[in-house]
C-alpha cells in the first residue's frame, strides 16, 4: 500500500531492459543470493573506445543507455532511504501516514533481504528510489524463515516447485527523479529477482483508488486487480486524519520454473554429505603428569 503516487511513470527503456541477465547476470551461480550490480563497473561498461563521432560509437551510446543502475538496498544508503521514504509519504496517497517513516533497524527487520534494491543514477551514483517486498500476513512470518531451503530435490521432477507464497511490494522514488520511469524500473526488477526465488508464487501490491499513477504503473507491470475493499484503513495524521479509506489490490502470478533452470537452481548439498564414509582421526590428549617434572640425567 505504501507506494509513492508521483513517482510511479511509465518509461520505453525501462520495458526494454533484460531483466534476467540484469539482476542475475550469466557468470554467478543462481543458488547464492542475490545482490545489487555494482554500479561502477556498470558504468565502465558503457565506456567505448571508438571515436565519438563514429556511427558504431553512437550505436553503442543508445545500446547502453539505461534508466538507472541497480543496487542492493543495504544501511550504507540508510539516511537517503529515510529522506525518500518521508517525501513519497508527504504525498499523502503512499500510505495512512504523512510524516512517520519508521527507523532502520525497523524496516530491515520486515522487509526480505534478497529481494530490495535502489535505484541510482549511472552518471553520478545518486540513488533515484528503492524497492522491498515483505510478507503481508505477519502472524505467518515464522514460518517464513529467510535461511530456509527447497528440502525435498523431488519436488523438481514436477510441473512447478514454487512453494506458493506471496509477498507484497513497497516502492518510493526521489521527488526530483520522478518522471523518469524509474518506478516501473524497480518493479521489473524486484520481479525478475522474485522469479528465481522458489519459495514465492504471487506478488501484491495495494494501493488507494486515488493513486492513479499507481494504478497505471501496475496495470504496465502485468499486474490484475482482484479486490476492492471498502473502508478498511484509517489515516492516523494528515490532511484526512480519522478517515477510513478503500484499498484496491493487484496481484502478479510468477511464472513456473522451467524445466532447463531447475537443476541449476537445486540448492547444493551439505558440506558433511560429500564424504559420508570418512571420520575425522581420534588424535590422544591425555598428558602424562609424570613427564612434566621428570628431570634430564646429567651423567
Amino acid at each position: 500500500m505504501s507506494t509513492d503516487p508521483a513517482s510511479l511513470s511509465i518509461d520505453a527503456e525501462a520495458d526494454g531492459q533484460d531483466w534476467p541477465s540484469f539482476v542475475l547476470p550469466s557468470n554467478s551461480s543462481p543458488g547464492i543470493p542475490l545482490v545489487g550490480t555494482n554500479s561502477n563497473a556498470s558504468h565502465s561498461a558503457n565506456l567505448s573506445i571508438s571515436s565519438p563521432r563514429s556511427p558504431l560509437a553512437a550505436e553503442s551510446k543508445r545500446k547502453s543507455t539505461r534508466v538507472a543502475n541497480l543496487l542492493a538496498l543495504t544501511e550504507l544508503r540508510k539516511a537517503t532511504w529515510a529522506r525518500i521514504y518521508a517525501s513519497g509519504l508527504s504525498t499523502g496517497d503512499a500510505d495512512i501516514t504523512t510524516s512517520r517513516v519508521p527507523t532502520w533497524k525497523q524496516f530491515d527487520a520486515v522487509m526480505i533481504k534478497r529481494h530490495r534494491f535502489i535505484a541510482v543514477d549511472p552518471r553520478d551514483n545518486r540513488t533515484m528510489g528503492w524497492i522491498a517486498c515483505f510478507y503481508p500476513y505477519p502472524q505467518l512470518e515464522p514460518f517464513y524463515s529467510e535461511d530456509e531451503a527447497v528440502s525435498d530435490v523431488g519436488l523438481a521432477e514436477e510441473e512447478d516447485v514454487r512453494q506458493g507464497r506471496m509477498v507484497e511490494l513497497q516502492v518510493m522514488v526521489a521527488e526530483t527523479e520522478r518522471g523518469r520511469g524509474v518506478g516501473t524500473f524497480l518493479v521489473k526488477a524486484v520481479l525478475a529477482s522474485l522469479e528465481t526465488d522458489w519459495r514465492y508464487s504471487t506478488v501484491q501490491a495495494s494501493c488507494f483508488p486515488e493513486n492513479e499513477a499507481c494504478r497505471k504503473l501496475l496495470e504496465r507491470c502485468e499486474f490484475q486487480s482482484v479486490s476492492t475493499r471498502s473502508k478498511v484503513v484509517k489515516m492516523i495524521d494528515g490532511p484526512r486524519k480519522g478517515d477510513w479509506r478503500d484499498l484496491v489490490t493487484f496481484e502478479f502470478k510468477l511464472p513456473p520454473i522451467p524445466p532447463s533452470k531447475r537443476q541449476q537452481q537445486q540448492p547444493p548439498p551439505p558440506l558433511q554429505q560429500e564424504h559420508p564414509l570418512w571420520t575425522a582421526p581420534v588424535i590422544n590428549l591425555t598428558i602424562d603428569p609424570k613427564a612434566l617434572f621428570k628431570r634430564p640425567r646429567l651423567g
